[in-house]
């Protein structure tokens, strides 16, 4: 019996070496002090027309489209140099990319700049700051504060143009789309609207 014990924990042993050696042990997480227990780096990507990558820090928090919500951006030059969006994790960002005009229908229209806003992630947070910077993350710009919500960003004839909220009202902003300067920002005079139901004949 002390035989077949000794055998039977001989054999325990043996087999787990041998998982050890197959499976090794679980590879550490980097020790970042900006990457946490439930934060990682996904969506990596080149950017077009330029030796840089991004990639977005990001969470498993759930309950969005992508399955995980945006903390920070990441850039990488081709040097291995890399650069955040922000100086710390605890913001949620939403990136609203700025399409320049579509050379031809096979290729995806160039991206020339990027408007983020970026809200504190404490729930009683309403209200973050607006950023616009260009596709490597070389120029960025706070262009507003107090916001609550971004409409959308587009390329004109006059620069990028951006549509955003504040617990006041709407405000039109147009930048140059080279320099990323404010030429000029507007409140937008929102006319009045009758509410109600269809109007009775």
């Amino acid at each position: 019996m002390k035989r077949r014990a000794a055998l039977g924990r001989a054999a325990v042993v043996i087999c787990s070496l041998f998982l050890l050696s197959r499976c090794g042990p679980e590879r550490p997480r980097p020790e970042h002090a900006v990457l946490g227990a439930k934060l990682t780096l996904r969506g990596f990507q080149e950017v077009k027309d330029f030796d840089v990558f991004t990639a977005d820090l990001a969470d498993d928090s759930g309950g969005f489209s992508s399955g995980y919500r945006t903390r920070n951006v990441l850039f990488v030059e081709s040097s291995g140099a890399a650069r955040w969006l922000l100086s710390d994790n605890d913001h949620a960002v939403v990136e609203y990319r700025v399409s320049g005009p579509v050379a031809s229908r096979v290729e995806e229209p160039p991206i020339v700049a990027v408007v983020a806003l970026a809200t504190p992630i404490d729930k009683d947070a309403k209200v973050g700051d607006l950023y616009l910077y260009d596709p490597p993350g070389r120029q960025v710009k706070l262009i507003a504060e107090g916001v609550t919500a971004v409409q959308g960003a587009a390329l004109t004839s006059g620069g990028i143009a951006t549509l955003y909220e504040r617990p006041t009202g709407y405000v039109l902003a147009h930048y140059d789309a080279k320099a990323l300067t404010r030429i000029r920002e507007v409140d937008v005079a929102v006319p009045a609207i009758k509410l109600g139901g269809p109007t009775k004949r």
